[in-house]
């Protein structure tokens, strides 16, 4: 009786595949997620990477057109959400997550993966604000982390990226996700370097997983 109630207490996870792909570019690496679903794994995936500057437009947004001819270009694309920027110096999380294997309902996955994250940023001292209506977290009324996710053949895939010291100059030519808000980047708050941010973030995101 007593090994039956370790085996109740005790956390295990699905496999977990952690990937650091560096600074990568857009299309080629949504043409890699959507590869990997193709092949239906059994393990979750996280892939850490910082994307070459692209604008991406969500399939909430109505105003913003497509033009790959600008620089940095404008790519749309299937995700939750209106339209973002993506440069060096943001941190980015792509989930890629068997949504039959989680340890809480798909439906909390938004707001799972928001919440562990504003842990971590409190836990450096940030008061960070959740918003799920808009979803992302801001300090300050100024938006630091996005997030926009999407499930195909029950596999999440997108993800949250979190400002760190990215071009905010060309991050605020647009309304950030539609918002009448700005951009802003954590170093502005905290003296954190980019490795150890990451860490902390993926460690929190790995706990996340566990049954």
């Amino acid at each position: 009786m007593a090994c039956d109630g370790i085996r109740k207490v005790r956390k295990v996870m699905t496999k977990l595949k952690v990937k650091d792909l560096g600074t990568v570019d857009y299309k080629e690496t949504y043409e890699a997620m959507m590869s990997l679903i193709a092949d239906r794994p059994d393990y979750h995936s996280i892939w850490l990477l910082e994307h070459n500057p692209v604008f991406t437009i969500g399939i909430s947004e109505k105003n913003i057109k497509e033009d790959k001819s600008k620089k940095p270009p404008f790519i749309k694309t299937d995700r939750g959400g209106k339209t973002t920027f993506h440069g060096p110096g943001q941190k980015i999380f792509y989930f890629i997550l068997n949504m039959k294997d989680l340890p809480f309902q798909p439906t909390k996955l938004t707001s799972n993966i928001l919440k562990n994250t504003s842990d971590v940023l409190s836990a450096l001292g940030l008061e960070a604000e959740i918003s799920e209506k808009d979803p992302g977290i801001f300090i300050d009324e100024r938006k630091v982390a996005s997030i926009g996710m999407r499930i195909k053949k029950n596999y999440s895939y997108h993800g949250l990226s979190i400002n760190l010291n990215t071009d905010l100059a060309t991050f605020n030519t647009i309304k950030p996700c539609g918002l009448d808000v700005q951009a802003c980047n954590l170093e502005e708050y905290i003296d954190i370097n980019d490795l150890d941010l990451q860490e902390k973030l993926l460690e929190s995101f790995k706990s996340m997983l566990k049954k």
